[in-house]
């Protein structure tokens, strides 16, 4: 790697041990938390009840889950390969899912609707259909962020987007090599294609995201620096760097083989990542997304730890409950013209789960506040603290704003990204779940 020895990024062994055994402790948990939810199927009735209690702010997600073919390898959400007649279909759905939400959720503010896939940017024009029924019903000045594919992002298709009030788009290039690429299993568009497309939106939104995925059984701390490098000049106001992260099903494959789920040098293709990012004047927005001072982030919930969804497979977390809808195009159409949502399972959190929900998030924003949970929790949040304060001495962080720690240590961040990606670990297992069962 580049630069001056002395300011290198190392983790320490101690740090690296320590942070492995917290996220061991993180997958155990969010594995049995979403294990007892896949046994819980929503109760329509209780599922209104609990939707129009919701009042305040909170995001809307929505899932388009319709992808170019061949399908990802590497992807762990829901998606299916686009047909155009279920294409017509699934929106007409997700805007009549929309209309119920709006009339049930009616004390609920939406400030930010986050659209993800699946690829979004796979039928641009009914993209931006959708967003103007989402601002007829949750108002006009919502932000909108969407993901998209380099093949679908051209001249025509950032002006459609920008017509559409989009603010943040986000294109998944993944890889800025052709030979990552086949290694990652996306074989759907090429780097050129993904090198367009960052020239055709670059300037044009007040943010642009660009996705790179790391951690593949080739990477050296070498490649995994100079990818990095590579992104960061493209000149995007945020490039987020995600792990890949295997579903239960894999992650067993991978012990088998003795390759995972942990790549053999993780830490140090996370130090390279840092390093890159610190070296091209980027700064941690969480432990994957490098910013350079944007508004939207890549993970909205980081900013709304409440959160509404509509679309297959989409999770809505509103006051003490949980949400997953159904996992199948088929039957999620059928869903809302019978009953107005897709809600299959459902969850009221218990107060612990809640918290423990909460303060994961807050850490994924690289910030620890122990008032706010305290004022929050009351004496639950005291043992948490606790453990949280002896943890951030060990990791060397000391930095605070007002009352809330500011993580910015390598330790820091690697402690957070090990336990996010063994949360998003967790979340993947449903997914698989769901799209087996057809849940």
């Amino acid at each position: 790697m580049e630069g001056n020895r002395r300011d290198n990024i190392v983790l320490p062994g101690t740090v690296v041990r320590f942070a492995r055994i917290i996220a061991a402790t993180a997958l155990r948990r969010a594995d049995a938390f979403f294990e007892t939810l896949e046994k819980m199927p929503a109760d329509p009735r209780r599922h209104v009840e609990a939707l129009a209690r919701a009042e305040g702010p909170h995001a809307l997600y929505v899932h388009m889950p319709f992808c170019h073919q061949p399908l990802c390898r590497f992807c762990c959400f829901v998606r299916y390969p686009f047909d155009r007649e279920m294409n017509r279909s699934y929106m007409k759905a997700l805007a009549a899912e929309a209309t119920w939400l709006a009339s049930t959720a009616e004390a609920a503010k939406v400030p930010l609707v986050y659209i993800g896939g699946g690829t979004p940017s796979i039928d641009v024009y009914a993209l931006a259909e959708l967003v103007d029924v989402l601002r007829s019903y949750f108002g006009r000045g919502i932000d909108v962020s969407t993901e998209a594919s380099p093949l679908d992002i051209d001249d025509e298709a950032v002006q459609v987007l920008r017509s559409a009030g989009v603010k943040r788009l986000s294109i998944g290039i993944q890889a800025l090599s052709n030979e990552r690429l086949r290694r990652l299993g996306r074989l759907s568009n090429t780097v050129e294609d993904a090198l367009r497309a960052v020239e055709a939106a670059r300037g044009r939104f007040e943010t642009l995201n660009i996705d790179i995925v790391w951690g593949i059984a080739s990477d050296t701390p070498e490649t995994v620096y100079n990818e990095a490098r590579r992104a960061l000049e493209l000149g995007a106001s945020q490039v987020t760097f995600y792990p890949l992260m295997p579903a239960p099903g894999l992650r067993r494959l991978l012990r088998e083989r003795r390759e995972g789920p942990w790549h053999p040098m993780e830490p140090r293709l996370y130090e390279a990542v840092l390093q890159a990012a610190r070296d091209a004047g980027y700064r941690p927005a969480t432990p994957w997304c490098m910013d350079q001072g944007s508004e939207l982030i890549d993970e909205y919930v980081v900013d709304y730890d409440r959160f509404l969804a509509i679309g297959l497979s989409a999770i809505g977390r509103t006051e003490g409950y949980i949400y997953v809808n159904t996992f199948t195009p088929e039957r999620y159409v059928k869903l809302v013209a019978e009953r107005g949502h897709a809600a299959a399972l459902a969850k009221k959190l218990t107060v612990e789960e809640d918290m423990l929900y909460y303060a994961s998030s807050m850490a994924f924003g690289l910030r620890w506040c122990p008032e706010q949970l305290r004022k929050r929790y009351g004496l639950l949040a005291r043992g948490l603290n606790a453990m949280v304060a002896a943890a951030l001495r060990i990791l060397g962080e000391q930095k605070r704003d007002g009352s809330c720690y500011v993580l910015e240590t390598p330790g820091s961040l690697y402690a957070a990204h090990a336990v996010q990606r063994s949360i998003y670990m967790a979340v993947n297992g449903l997914r698989e779940w769901g799209m087996k069962t057809g849940a």
